[in-house]
């Protein structure tokens, strides 16, 4: 007779919530914390939850070992099979949906796919791959894509922290998702981080309903004046009940995460010029690499060094078997991304900026490294993020000499560190002589 999976002993437990879930609430799962973001860094949360997980697969064999919280149980997920497992089989009988992530995102985003687990989810997933081309290499309004990231990086002709930066990127995205009319309106920017900062809460965080039906509103005006060109273009004449316009800011809070990734990219580069030459002859000879591969390559190296998405949720609410072990109705099973994408004892390149293995297959190999996801809930917006954050990197390397600070220069000095905080990044962006 079948038996539940193994319970974290009380002390075990306590070193799950101390080194793996803890460090991923303190930052701000929703809206990073930047002092926060320095506090992990400095106690190299990252490390400490591989060397944790490790402990665990020795004590409790392959897992999921089950952790006890107050109202639920959460299931720390150990092996690679069983990550691919649990992505492969969403959203039945792994729901994308869990009850933690609804109350997050219901704050600014109620209506969107992710966290519909009704007979909307199937047509609000298809509305979003239809609208992002998913299933294209290049999104349709590609090359009005790539003319705004162009226009807008002219700005980058000082020295900068990520606000500046960010404000930057900001603009871009606006642009992309909502159109010109949308460049300049900092105040939607605004609204979306507030409502942000109360996601990290959840449940417990406070609820702006007047600033979340505002915020909303105005997204909803863009959508119904959509201009030639922009994402939401593509969701004019939709099915009300799907909401079109409900599923635009979860485009928005993604896009934030990518100018995280390009940030610590930037950093990188110009720590380690040598990094820079593929990146820069390609740009030179786009015929031969139209879709601007090793720029792509290196932003996904920075999403598998250091994942924007720190941990991935799915939850079950009938009984599920793993390896002859039970989980309970309910469980919610947790994927700390880092713990797969660092493990150098299944990783030789574990350690390394190696944008190659985005190139060769090795990043598709049998190990997880999941910066998009994968399986029937994947990022439907891939093509488009990484069609954008590439002519983001191809520009910067081309147009500019990167001058990082020296504080950053020296956590880059050797192995990539685990943890690496963005916030605390300063980079010159000086214009190259023709």
């Amino acid at each position: 007779m079948s038996t539940l999976l193994p319970f974290a002993s009380v002390l075990d437990s306590g070193r799950i919530l101390r080194d793996v879930l803890g460090p991923v609430v303190a930052q701000g799962p929703i809206l990073r914390r930047p002092g926060l973001g320095a506090v992990v860094e400095r106690l190299r949360t990252d490390d400490r939850a591989l060397r944790c997980v490790r402990q665990l697969r020795r004590r409790y064999g392959d897992g999921p070992v089950l952790l006890r919280l107050p109202d639920r149980t959460i299931a720390l997920v150990l092996e690679a099979e069983d990550v691919h497992r649990l992505l492969a089989e969403t959203p039945e009988p792994f729901a994308a949906a869990t009850s933690e992530k609804i109350a997050a995102l219901t704050h600014f985003q109620p209506h969107a796919v992710l966290v519909t687990n009704s007979s909307l989810r199937t047509p609000r997933r298809e509305l979003n791959e239809r609208a992002l081309d998913s299933h294209q290499p290049v999104h349709r309004h590609g090359h009005r894509f790539v003319e705004v990231v162009q226009e807008e990086l002219g700005a980058l002709h000082a020295t900068f922290g990520w606000n500046d930066f960010r404000a930057i990127w900001s603009r871009v995205v606006r642009r992309i998702v909502l159109g010109d009319a949308a460049r300049h309106d900092v105040v939607l920017s605004t609204q979306l981080d507030q409502l942000r900062g109360d996601a990290n809460w959840a449940q417990v965080g406070p609820s702006h309903d007047e600033l979340r039906s505002r915020f909303l509103a105005s997204i909803k005006q863009y959508v119904d004046t959509a201009e030639p060109g922009s994402l939401v273009e593509s969701l004019a004449q939709q099915p009300d009940e799907l909401d079109p316009a409900g599923q635009v800011p979860h485009w928005l809070f993604a896009f934030d995460a990518a100018g995280i990734a390009l940030w610590r990219l930037f950093a990188l580069l110009g720590t380690r010029p040598a990094l820079l030459e593929p990146i820069v002859a390609e740009a030179r000879h786009p015929e031969a690499s139209p879709l601007l591969a090793q720029a792509g390559a290196a932003v996904q190296e920075s999403l598998r060094l250091w994942p924007t998405t720190l941990v991935v949720l799915r939850q079950a609410d009938e009984p599920t078997v793993w390896r002859d072990r039970i989980a309970p109705a309910g469980t919610e099973f947790a994927i700390v991304s880092s713990v797969f994408h660092r493990d150098d004892e299944a990783l030789a390149f574990a350690d390394d900026f190696e944008p190659a293995v985005w190139l060769d297959g090795r990043a598709d190999g049998a190990w997880p490294i999941i910066p998009f996801s994968e399986g029937p809930a994947a990022c439907p917006g891939r093509n488009v993020v990484l069609l954008t954050t590439s002519t983001v990197v191809s520009h910067v390397a081309t147009q500019y000499d990167l001058d990082v600070d020296p504080t950053t220069r020296a956590r880059l000095a050797g192995p990539m560190p685990g943890t690496f905080n963005h916030a605390s990044i300063r980079i010159g962006f000086w214009p190259q002589r023709s």
